[in-house]
């Protein structure tokens, strides 16, 4: 089993629709610089089978980078109901890839958002999807594998936001692209570097002095300098445990050779790259 890093951005991608601010002059230049919003693929090349840790509006393209395993799509787990974290989903229904009865495992509010959304209530009449309700802390098999959601805090307008424990038999990861603060968490984050291998933490912002265009409090996120701060006393062994995902457009770790992403990287910590991939099991 292997967890490979589809995308790295936030929600938007990067560049972003619309953003004409030097921040994502670089990648409109430079097609290669292009990343797409934050998703995992866990893939079992013997049984032909991957599992998406969200879908994102580019899971089309996130999809074709699969293509060299030859494996199927076996469900979807969704963290949370903001667009780039499940509305890939339409791409399921009979206009595009016509699924049948592919799971999506998720959790009771975002079930239910989903079942009383107009767009997603058409995927589930025609049979391409299947709900399948999780609970918090609460173990599902995949085999050889487990997964376990637990609740995090942040915008919940639609739904709750969870993030993913995927428990293989070499290795343990964790997915947890999107957190309004550490405040009254860093024990629980510090348990969890403690007790996986590899974590996938919220990046939005390196800094929130990044954000220009709109009120940041109405988009609240760590900043990657002040987790690093947190997290300065830990060995080095536990901070390479550490890897940054979800980068907002403005944030400067996206560019290699940035003096944000080098100052990352100096500080012992680590910086997600798609298709970078993970033996777990």
């Amino acid at each position: 089993m292997i967890v490979t890093i589809l995308g790295t951005a936030q929600d938007g991608g990067y560049p972003q629709a619309g953003c004409r601010e030097t921040c994502c002059i670089p990648a409109r230049e430079n097609k290669s610089l292009i990343r797409f919003p934050s998703c995992l693929a866990l893939i079992n090349p013997n049984m032909n089978k991957y599992w998406l840790f969200d879908v994102t509006p580019d899971v089309k393209q996130q999809i074709d980078m699969l293509d060299s395993y030859g494996c199927s799509l076996a469900g979807v787990f969704i963290t949370h109901a903001h667009i780039g974290h499940y509305m890939g989903i339409i791409n399921f229904g009979l206009e595009v890839m016509n699924l049948k009865n592919i799971p999506i495992y998720i959790m009771p509010r975002m079930k239910h958002f989903l079942e009383t959304n107009s767009i997603m209530k058409q995927l589930l009449i025609n049979k391409n999807i299947d709900l399948v309700e999780l609970g918090d802390e609460q173990p599902y098999s995949l085999g050889q594998v487990k997964i376990i959601p637990f609740n995090v805090p942040h915008r919940n307008e639609l739904s709750e936001t969870v993030g993913f424990k995927i428990i293989g038999s070499k290795k343990k990861v964790i997915y947890l692209p999107d957190i309004d603060s550490w405040d009254g968490w860093t024990d629980k984050l510090i348990d969890l570097i403690n007790s996986n291998d590899i974590l996938f933490i919220d990046g939005t912002f390196f800094s929130k002095t990044e954000i220009h265009q709109r009120d940041i409090s109405k988009i609240p996120h760590p900043e990657i300098i002040d987790t690093m701060n947190m997290l300065s006393h830990l060995p080095s062994n536990l901070k390479r445990k550490i890897h940054f995902i979800h980068f907002n457009h403005t944030n400067e770790v996206l560019l290699e050779k940035s003096q944000a992403a080098k100052s990352v990287i100096d500080k012992g910590f680590l910086l997600s790259k798609e298709m970078q991939s993970f033996k777990i099991n």
